[in-house]
């Protein structure tokens, strides 16, 4: 149920993310307001037929300019089109949702000029859309009321892989409403609460008295230690591009560098998970064993004697860290510094207890910090005590990024296999900088 816990949370967030810059690049249609008057002053007056435009009369020079673009329309739905134009170029609107049809570029500033987004899909611009689509890329909408007649520019906009700039993301002008270019980032935030919901609410595993386990505010400290790496390193190449789809298309030389980053927090994670399925019950005649596989009982008869154990970071871990520390520059520096100086002086505190068979079984007991990290780990010192198994004071000094659970009979620790999972993880980013660093040399050679 741990797995599933954090599993479900991983996939609502990642799939959150993903939603809310999933872009779907379908055309829209700009529609604004025309004012024909202001537009033939604008007409150039050092050209020819800039002079002929503005010297013609209004009626002449509208019909100039709409000559085989003009669509007449009539009827309430486009009625009330025109109605909602006039009122957000005052300022108001009846429905406070039709202003969400404006540029986001265009609510910044209070100027008059304000346009609309739609759908080609909606009313009632179907049938202009199929105009747009099959002859023009601009037409202009008139409607006759009252014996006047109001113009309105409708201008068919496409969009492309090409939209999308690193950096800036969805870079088309004018920008359209986010709603319209990413639909999907309403459904972002529902995503997201029924992970916590899962996360929060999902049953978790019953302890007793006599159990060695985690407590559950460690864990969960872990698991949000886990998301500070994921999301972040998964998030980045979709925001510097812009869109979900196009990071990988256009942006995946920054999913190779920072993806691996962010499996490592899913590593962390599966060890959140692992740590909260934890559980050793003491028993009057030894321990039972409970890590996520079958129980394993562990007989004091079996016992030989137990000892203190030492786990730190593998050495090719700490010299990463100090390359990196030495490599950097500035304020990066001091932080890379940092990083590798609690690396190199962190140890965790565990209890080995050997076997008369020669191998092991190894409880860790304290954090990086020295504080007892395993629950009630006290009664279970008290109990080797009281049965008379020997206590050797030399501590044994493991190195390992994931702390083992065992030893097999010829003394030999047994890592998990998932460590040199996190050594290729560690090491893909710099193999790709590097790549990427010839690429770029041999392509300037030639």
């Amino acid at each position: 149920m741990e797995t599933w816990r954090r599993g479900i949370l991983l996939a609502c967030v990642c799939l959150a993310i993903v939603a809310a810059k999933f872009a779907v690049l379908k055309p829209l249609i700009r529609v604004q307001p025309v004012d024909f008057a202001e537009k033939q002053k604008d007409e150039s007056r050092w050209t020819e037929e800039g002079e002929r435009l503005s010297g013609l009369g209004l009626d002449a020079y509208i019909a100039e300019k709409t000559k085989g673009l003009l669509v007449p329309v009539a009827g309430p739905e486009w009625e009330r089109v025109f109605e909602d134009m006039n009122a957000v170029q005052k300022g108001s609107t009846r429905d406070a949702k039709l202003f969400r049809r404006v540029p986001s570029d265009e609510r910044k500033f209070q100027f008059v000029g304000k346009s609309f987004f739609y759908r080609p899909s909606e009313a009632p611009l179907t049938d202009l859309a199929a105009k747009l689509q099959a002859e023009h890329d601009t037409v202009y909408i008139a409607l006759k009321q009252g014996g006047a007649v109001s113009y309105l520019e409708a201008t068919l906009h496409t969009f492309s892989r090409d939209d999308f700039r690193f950096g800036s993301g969805f870079s088309h002008s004018p920008k359209p409403p986010a709603a319209f270019v990413f639909p999907y980032r309403i459904y972002s935030l529902w995503i997201l609460l029924f992970g916590l919901a899962a996360y929060i609410f999902l049953p978790r595993k019953k302890n007793t008295e006599n159990a060695l386990y985690y407590p559950n505010w460690r864990n969960v400290l872990g698991d949000f230690g886990s998301f500070l790496l994921i999301v972040p390193f998964f998030a980045l190449p979709i925001l510097i591009v812009g869109g979900s789809v196009q990071a990988i298309t256009e942006g995946w030389i920054l999913c190779l560098i920072f993806w691996p980053i962010g499996l490592l927090g899913v590593w962390l994670l599966r060890r959140m998970a692992w740590c909260a399925n934890y559980l050793v019950t003491i028993e009057a005649d030894g321990l039972i064993l409970k890590t996520g596989k079958e129980p394993r009982k562990v007989s004091l008869t079996d016992l030989d004697h137990y000892r203190p154990l030492v786990l730190t970071a593998p050495r090719w871990l700490v010299g990463m860290s100090w390359l990196a520390a030495l490599s950097a520059r500035g304020h990066a520096r001091v932080g890379a510094t940092g990083r590798a100086m609690i690396l190199s002086g962190s140890a965790y505190g565990g209890l080995g207890l050997s076997l008369k068979d020669g191998s092991s079984v190894y409880l860790w007991v304290e954090d990086a910090m020295g504080t007892r990290a395993l629950k009630n780990s006290q009664k279970l010192i008290k109990m080797l005590e009281k049965a008379g198994i020997p206590l050797k004071k030399d501590p044994e000094t493991i190195r390992s990024i994931a702390p083992p659970l065992e030893s097999d009979r010829t003394g030999k620790v047994i890592k998990e296999g998932s460590e040199r999972v996190i050594w290729m993880l560690a090491a893909l980013p710099v193999l790709v900088m590097i790549i990427f660093f010839f690429i770029v040399m041999f392509g300037h050679a030639h």
